[in-house]
């Protein structure tokens, strides 16, 4: 048993030496944590910045590999070649057709007397499809009403409206900007806005156009490794051209139209489309087309201006692939469709327009075989089309 003495508190053994040595140095310990505590923040500032400066280099690396989809002075030296009647050879249609738009148009030396606006529907839809008219292509890729709106724009500006506007309605011309996926239209904004500002628009605000969302693809490790590929496994490297085709390299057409290069051509077989159509089936069936009231509203607006002009304006659906619309025609999105057809027809009976086609490819005769995927078609089926704009 414990004594009362051996209740107290249980004593340490000393160290030997003196007694001041077993007392802690205040002065080192605060110098150490104070080291100690700067290294994580030097080893953050030290990561951010390396990080910054590999972002920086995949971003300028990415902008000279792929000069069509950012720099505006590349797309300058395109159009001048255009311009002057060149061709102009190119890896691929993966570029900002909107900017290219807007170098050439301020280029054209003088008004066409035929322009198509529209999507990637009519990019094969070639001058000679018009034989003895003056036709400008002025398609640009997955375009909305906002394009309409901005080309239009661009052409006004130069002075170089034609006499006959061909305007496409797609499937999703009129869709809402919250369902988009897609941000190439981003690119038609400041010639969307100041169209916008002639109509008396109130144009989208910053928030729901975000440009820095364009500019991802910048940053893209992936992109950047197959652009550096290409351009050092190609034979033939992009610039202006005579000739109409190429075995490797797809070509703009002087008249703003485009021709696939041979080796794209024999991609283009029958098994891929219907691939194609089955995605495109997928993807949409059960989904119908939306309609944005603003953008019908914007697009009736263009048209009172184009007619005040002395525009005769043509609205024209571009029909799908037969396989394709077979299977819709009973479902969701062929309803939608033929809401969108009916939108077309009101514009057009209000605003002084023509509306003719149809998303139905049995109304111009085009058939399966004309299509390489879901909806584009090539110039045989697209002339078909042009066939029923009615002469002037």
């Amino acid at each position: 048993m414990l004594s009362a003495t051996d209740t107290g508190a249980l004593q340490l053994p000393q160290r030997a030496g003196n007694a001041d040595q077993g007392a802690p140095d205040c002065g080192a310990r605060t110098a150490i944590d104070r080291t100690t505590g700067r290294r994580p923040v030097l080893y953050l500032i030290a990561t951010s910045v390396l990080a910054v400066l590999l972002l920086g280099g995949l971003a300028v690396a990415n902008y000279r590999l792929a000069p069509l989809s950012y720099s505006a002075a590349a797309h300058a030296r395109v159009a001048e070649a255009m311009a002057t009647g060149s061709n102009y050879a190119v890896f691929d249609l993966n570029l900002d057709t909107r900017e290219l738009r807007r170098q050439h148009i301020a280029r054209l030396d003088v008004p066409p007397e035929v322009v198509v606006l529209g999507a990637s529907h009519w990019q094969e839809a070639h001058a000679e499809l018009l034989p003895g008219r003056r036709l400008y292509n002025a398609h640009v890729h997955r375009d909305y009403h906002e394009d309409l709106l901005a080309v239009v724009e661009m052409l006004l500006r130069h002075d170089r409206l034609p006499e006959t506007l061909i305007m496409s309605i797609r499937d999703l011309t009129f869709a809402p900007v919250e369902g988009r996926t897609d941000t190439l239209w981003l690119s038609a904004l400041p010639d969307y806005q100041a169209m916008a500002a002639r109509l008396g628009i109130e144009p989208h605000g910053w928030l729901r156009t975000w440009p820095i969302r364009r500019r991802l693809g910048l940053l893209s490790l992936s992109a950047m490794g197959e652009r550096a590929l290409r351009w050092l496994s190609a034979a033939t490297w992009p610039g202006a051209v005579s000739a109409r085709s190429l075995p490797t390299l797809d070509v703009l057409l002087a008249d703003g139209s485009i021709s696939w290069s041979n080796e794209h051509r024999a991609q283009f077989s029958r098994e891929r489309a219907r691939a194609e159509v089955q995605a495109a089936l997928a993807g949409r069936q059960a989904h119908a087309p939306e309609i944005d009231p603003a953008a019908v509203s914007a697009l009736g607006r263009l048209l009172d201006l184009l007619r005040e002009r002395g525009v005769r304006v043509v609205l024209i659906h571009p029909p799908f692939n037969p396989a394709f619309y077979r299977q819709v025609a009973d479902a969701a999105y062929g309803a939608g469709l033929r809401r969108v057809e009916a939108v077309a027809a009101d514009l057009a009976r209000a605003h002084g327009a023509t509306v003719v086609g149809s998303f139905d490819p049995a109304v111009p005769g085009c058939t399966e075989d004309m299509y390489i995927d879901a909806e584009h078609s090539g110039p045989a089926c697209l002339q078909r089309v042009l066939t029923q704009v009615p002469n002037p």
